[in-house]
């Protein structure tokens, strides 16, 4: 079956080289959930451009993990070639990421790179916390493929957002708050949403400030427009639980505004992150104002209530 954009990407284990270790080891996409996985495959060890590729991640290997990413390498060589490579050559003295040894060319063939000769093409993937195939790209043997844009590609994916052509961090993307609205809230009349946009209130948090605490009252509704925040139960030794960690898009506090309840768990920015807030009236005033809105979120209540 050929991978697609969109779907989920094609589940493997298998034996891998990481340094320091005295044999293989086991690596696999699922014990990666909650991370974005960049996957990148190259043809062969002991040759020319391959190094360059392999040297170029490991360069930047920090600023993938910055972005929740875990980089993977793959070829079809063996465990004790690679062994042989990434421990002789002073150009990959610095690779610190596993690098799979598809001999039996499972990997390298559910990712449809592998060449009738053995060898695997030039494809790099990128693979989001829930395992779905987010991006790909495919060169010919002869060309090296460029580092930086996948970093680009993955720091572009992790916004949420539209990001318009050569955007770079930092730079205003193309995505409006009526747009984050209209994900939370998909059946609201048009008119509505232009007015609730109007309502909202853009509030930075730096990494690890509480957004509220289990218990405190509600008193605002939020959709997160950037960065990423966790939700944290409180146990009665004081210890806590991490639940689940948002994302771009995703929106949260409606259930305590509509069930006039305490807040049930805390909400904690797990990186620097913007959040777009609404009053508990106004919101109370938006979900009142359409018969199809007030079903869904009956609806989301009763799903994530069950869940509590």
């Amino acid at each position: 079956m050929a991978v697609r954009i969109g779907k989920p990407a094609p589940e493997f284990e298998a034996e891998a080289w990481t340094r320091g270790a005295h044999g293989p080891k086991k690596v696999g996409l699922s014990q990666h959930r909650g991370k974005w996985v960049v996957l990148f495959f190259y043809p062969r060890d002991f040759t020319f451009i391959c190094p360059t590729e392999i040297a170029s991640f490991g360069a930047i290997q920090k600023d993938f993990e910055r972005e929740n990413g875990v980089v993977i390498g793959v070829s079809t060589d063996s465990f004790y070639t690679h062994k042989a490579w990434f421990e002789s050559d002073p150009r990959l003295a610095n690779i610190n990421y596993p690098v799979i040894a598809d001999t039996g060319h499972e990997v390298s063939g559910a990712f449809d790179v592998l060449l009738e000769d053995g060898a695997a093409l030039r494809g790099t993937f990128i693979i989001d916390p829930e395992g779905i195939l987010r991006h790909m790209s495919i060169n010919e043997l002869d060309v090296g493929r460029n580092v930086n844009e996948t970093l680009r590609v993955l720091q572009a994916l992790r916004t949420g957002e539209l990001c318009p052509v050569d955007w770079k961090p930092g730079q205003s993307t193309l995505t409006t708050y009526d747009e984050w609205l209209a994900k939370a809230l998909p059946r609201l009349p048009k008119q509505v949403l232009v007015d609730a946009t109007k309502k909202l209130q853009t509030i930075k948090y730096s990494a690890g400030q509480m957004v509220f605490e289990q218990g405190d009252a509600p008193d605002r509704f939020y959709i997160i427009s950037s960065g990423e925040v966790e939700v944290i139960r409180r146990r009665r030794d004081g210890s806590e639980k991490i639940l689940t960690v948002l994302h771009p898009g995703d929106y949260f506090g409606e259930i305590g505004l509509l069930t006039e309840a305490r807040r049930n768990a805390s909400i904690r920015a797990k990186t620097d992150a913007e959040l777009l807030a609404m009053s508990w009236d106004d919101f109370r005033k938006i979900i009142e104002s359409s018969e199809a809105s007030r079903k869904d979120f009956a609806d989301i209540m009763r799903e994530r209530l069950a869940q509590a």
